[in-house]
């Protein structure tokens, strides 16, 4: 299933993945940071992460140790020298900035202190391996965590299998230690245990890692890779940078972590414009009462991107009574979250010709069917076109495709009569 990632909660801010790029900036409280843009002095941190904010930062991600290369073989910095310069940083961002603060450590007992200091995300470049402890302290704080592929040494069977698995077991463990899975991000590490040519594949294959389900934060900004291609110092890759944030989000990234923010806020509101198009978010009803209706079920929600469309989220399959024509088998209905930038008339064309293509037969109206894809709501728009009627006519009277709608969205208003999903459940008598 070619599934969106449900919608993330990062302090107070909802990340509906798919809809555009987020912008992640990056504010290094060290004296050694590899890009040179480290800083020590709060007031200038402060400044740093507001002006980032002004230039159209979704997210700040503040970090105390340096992770290039030539400082990343040994012990690392102690967690009381590392929370001795982020904590003051922490403090001074409190209402200061409105996005949220990500914390950048490994370790989790800075986590933890930087958690409870306001920071609403933690950023573990060594994915949860580094400090046995960590899984489970994130688990126990309540909050999203972007687990990054990392390893000793640069060598790989296969590159992305390898990163793809790598990342799936990193998954398991947060998992098992009783983070809830739509909380997880993950990022195949540019830069981490990679070579200049691993670093050029992963922007190159970088859709592969769809597989894993979840969203994807790539850190291209101004990293060796760039350098050695380009044959530039740190301080002169904003072009090089640009062109791996635009590709990796042609690619599918979710969130870049860069310290360009406002230009790279260009390049991706610049690439969504391309490769995102105008996408609205549209709720599906599948219903399926004859053959394998549970396959036929499947088989709709795989047909949905050859149709243009993406799934976002889908409820739970409801094993209900047949309406209007009562003498007929019992249906296997759900309803879907998807989005599409096609127009209503295209839309229904395409759900048709899937209808179709997955060997629906014509019938009596209100008869049995193999498979029957309504469009419920497009959006707020209302939609009066013949055979066309957005909202759904009946969807205010049918229980059970409210109870399922409710499951993706309680609080969705009816564009027509202004009731919540739940005000209309209220008024619709239990079977």
């Amino acid at each position: 299933m070619n599934a969106l990632p449900a919608p993330i909660r990062i302090g107070d801010r909802t990340f509906s993945w798919g809809s555009r790029t987020y912008v992640m900036g990056i504010v290094n409280v060290t004296p050694d940071s590899f890009s040179g843009d480290g800083v020590l002095a709060v007031d200038a941190a402060a400044a740093q992460a507001r002006q980032m904010e002004a230039e159209g930062a979704d997210l700040i991600d503040v970090g105390g140790e340096s992770t290039r290369p030539q400082t990343w073989s040994g012990p690392g910095l102690a967690a009381e020298a590392e929370l001795a310069r982020i904590l003051p940083v922490l403090e001074a961002l409190r209402g200061l900035v409105s996005i949220p603060i990500s914390i950048d450590t490994y370790k989790a007992s800075v986590a933890e202190v930087a958690v409870r200091a306001g920071a609403a995300l933690v950023n573990d470049v060594w994915g949860l391996q580094r400090d046995p402890d960590m899984a489970a302290t994130v688990a126990a704080l309540g909050v999203p965590v972007v687990i990054m592929h990392n390893q000793k040494g640069t060598e790989y069977r296969e590159l992305i299998t390898d990163i793809t698995v790598a990342l799936r077991e990193a998954m398991h463990r947060a998992v098992a230690a009783g983070v809830d899975e739509d909380r997880i991000m993950v990022d195949p590490g540019i830069g981490f245990g990679k070579t200049r040519e691993h670093n050029l594949e992963i922007v190159q294959r970088l859709s592969e890692l769809r597989v894993l389900g979840r969203p994807i934060l790539i850190g291209p900004s101004r990293k060796s890779f760039i350098g050695k291609t380009l044959n530039t110092t740190v301080d002169d890759r904003l072009e090089g940078t640009a062109a791996a944030v635009a590709l990796s989000i042609a690619g599918g990234a979710d969130l870049v972590r860069v310290h360009d923010v406002r230009a790279m806020v260009r390049v991706a509101r610049m690439t969504d414009a391309i490769v995102r198009r105008r996408s609205v978010r549209v709720y599906l009803a599948l219903g399926s009462n004859l053959g394998d209706r549970a396959q036929f079920l499947a088989r709709a929600r795989e047909g949905l991107a050859g149709a243009g469309i993406r799934l976002v989220r889908a409820s739970r399959e409801a094993d209900t009574a047949p309406l209007g024509v009562t003498e007929q088998p019992r249906f296997l209905n759900q309803v879907l979250e998807v989005e599409t930038s096609l127009a209503p008339p295209a839309l229904l064309t395409a759900i048709k010709q899937l209808e179709t293509d997955l060997g629906r037969m014509a019938r009596t109206r209100w008869g049995p069917r193999e498979i029957d894809i309504d469009i419920l709501l497009y959006g707020s728009d209302v939609v009066q076109d013949g055979a066309l009627q957005i909202p759904h006519p009946e969807l205010p009277n049918r229980r059970f495709l409210l109870e399922l709608l409710a499951e993706l969205d309680p609080q969705l208003v009816h564009p027509v009569t202004g009731e919540t999903v739940t005000a209309m459940l209220q008024r619709v008598p239990a079977a």
